[in-house]
């Protein structure tokens, strides 16, 4: 049975400081009709939430609306994906997302506050006719024809406290919520000079990441696997940029956002 789209019962709203551009950021979450998808909006303009309008994936997803850029928007996408919200207006007042704990939790969490209604219309979904992937050097990304939506992730970091880290599960939203949207994004410590060098990284702290040091973290981690479970997060938020939901067995190996978003257009053309 084809599952009905869904939107937001009532407007949300969230403010707080973006991850990279260190502003003031707000956003505020409204229903939208059946068929009107994930749509940005700053100012008077405003774009769906597809990979054909991501300008940028240089430590996160960046979506190019009218002459503004909004800077990560993985997470929130992450959160609405995996509530199964298919149809939302996104006011954004500021150049990013707010960073809120670095998870997509806090976003989950709003929609939940808000509601979620069924609406008159069937979800669209993408179902795969064949097995599709891109490649990037050691970096792999695969999505094979399924019944539901179902993440293998694995990583490998040649770091002591990183290492390799592997997560397979099937993504609803009990799932989404429980097991992936605490966790929170994260780098190594060698990492945030380059950040920093490259004008990101400004509203970063230890509210909003896990800094990986030689012998410990900056804080404590909410699973043995959190930084598996965030390169999860981060693809499920890239892959919703389809525009659809998605029926397909995902295989990613060492995923990146530009990855996410090469295979997302790759779908979008068949």
């Amino acid at each position: 049975m084809i599952p009905l789209q869904r939107t937001l019962k009532a407007r949300a709203s969230m403010h707080g400081i973006g991850l990279h551009t260190g502003e003031e950021c707000r956003i505020d979450l409204l229903p939208a009709d059946a068929g009107t998808g994930v749509v940005f909006v700053v100012g008077n303009d405003e774009v769906r939430a597809l990979a054909s309008n991501v300008k940028d994936t240089n430590r996160g997803t960046t979506i190019q609306c009218g002459s503004a850029d909004i800077h990560t928007v993985e997470h929130l996408l992450a959160a609405l994906a995996g509530m199964w919200v298919d149809n939302v207006l996104i006011r954004v007042e500021g150049p990013e997302i707010p960073a809120a704990d670095g998870s997509a939790l806090p976003f989950a969490q709003l929609i939940v506050e808000a509601g979620i209604m069924e609406q008159d219309a069937r979800a669209e979904i993408v179902e795969l006719p064949e097995p599709v992937w891109v490649l990037d050097g050691a970096k792999c990304l695969i999505a094979d024809p399924d019944s539901r939506f179902r993440v293998t992730e694995l990583i490998s970091f040649s770091h002591p406290m990183i290492g390799e880290q592997a997560l397979s599960l099937t993504i609803d939203p009990e799932t989404f919520m429980a097991e992936i949207a605490p966790a929170r994004t994260f780098c190594t410590s060698d990492e945030i000079e380059m950040i920093r060098a490259a004008g990101l990284g400004k509203g970063g702290s230890e509210n909003n990441v896990i800094v990986a040091y030689e012998d410990h973290y900056s804080t404590q981690l909410r699973f043995e696997n959190e930084f598996v479970r965030h390169k999860t997060l981060d693809l499920i938020g890239d892959l919703s940029l389809m525009g659809r939901r998605v029926n397909a067995n995902i295989t990613a190996l060492r995923s990146s956002h530009a990855l996410n978003i090469s295979l997302a257009k790759k779908i979008m053309s068949l």
